[in-house]
């Protein structure tokens, strides 16, 4: 079987549905809350997870209607827009007002994902097709043929995330080897490791004035990686940089600072 497509899907501020109030509803919304999403639950009439109810009190989930599904759910959002793809042509998309409509209609109507988690097999069916016709990326749970994408097991650490998939056959292995790579980095701050060199990186497109052409991009982009590859995963957790110290070391371009780790402490 093909691997899939890994991505890190932007659905911060977008509008994201979950169809079900149960286990694997409350699993999509925990997913969706790191993401920053806006995120409606429709439960269904059934028992409602309380931690679902628990994180709408606290303002976590947008809308919460605890109710069946109904198909009008899907556009629940949107609103009449003088940009309809039946009667504009993409050519005609020129101007700054037209992309500031497309913009909110994206952020604000039209769900960015879908995901169905129900025991109904024919209702299920009939919401991926609906979401098909609607050209929503969808996700039916339990059902890999009907999900444009998946959700693997997640080791976070903020600005960190792994991902690991089995294309949906067998979420279970996910997490062991999830498990496997969380107790690899016990104890280790990776979100420092990645701001210090996040910061380093931005300081360097910020101070460092050279033109944009192939050859001074790939001059700086070998620059960071060498800079990378000077401590360890462990060290970089364990530096604390500031601006100012990035600043220092930066304008040492096209030099390179000193690769002594006390150097760097002492900055």
């Amino acid at each position: 079987m093909a691997g899939s497509l890994l991505l890190a899907w932007q659905v911060k501020n977008k509008r994201c549905l979950v169809i079900g109030g149960g286990d694997v509803a409350l699993s999509r919304v925990h997913h969706m809350i790191k993401a920053e999403a806006s995120i409606t639950v429709v439960t269904g009439t059934g028992n409602v997870h309380p931690e679902i109810i628990e994180l709408h009190s606290k303002g976590l989930i947008y809308q919460l209607l605890e109710r069946d599904f109904r198909t009008e759910d899907l556009s629940m959002y949107e609103k009449p827009s003088n940009l309809n793809p039946q009667l504009v042509k993409v050519s005609e998309i020129l101007s700054a007002s037209q992309f500031e409509e497309i913009r909110q209609a994206v952020q604000d109507q039209v769900f960015a994902v879908v995901c169905c988690c129900i025991d109904d097999y024919d209702l299920s069916t009939q919401i991926y097709y609906q979401c098909k016709f609607l050209r929503l990326p969808v996700n039916i749970a339990d059902k890999p043929p009907m999900c444009d994408f998946y959700f693997g097991s997640m080791y976070n650490q903020d600005n960190l995330q792994i991902m690991i998939s089995t294309n949906g056959m067998s979420p279970r292995l996910s997490k062991l080897i999830k498990d496997n790579i969380a107790r690899q980095f016990d104890g280790i701050d990776l979100n420092r490791a990645i701001e210090n060199l996040g910061l380093l990186r931005a300081r360097l497109r910020a101070l460092v004035i050279t033109k944009d052409d192939l050859t001074s991009i790939d001059e700086r982009m070998q620059w960071i990686k060498s800079v990378t590859d000077y401590f360890s995963i462990r060290q970089w957790s364990e530096l604390e940089l500031s601006e100012g110290n990035a600043d220092a070391i930066v304008r040492l371009y096209p030099s390179f600072p000193p690769r002594e780790y006390d150097w760097w402490v002492k900055r």
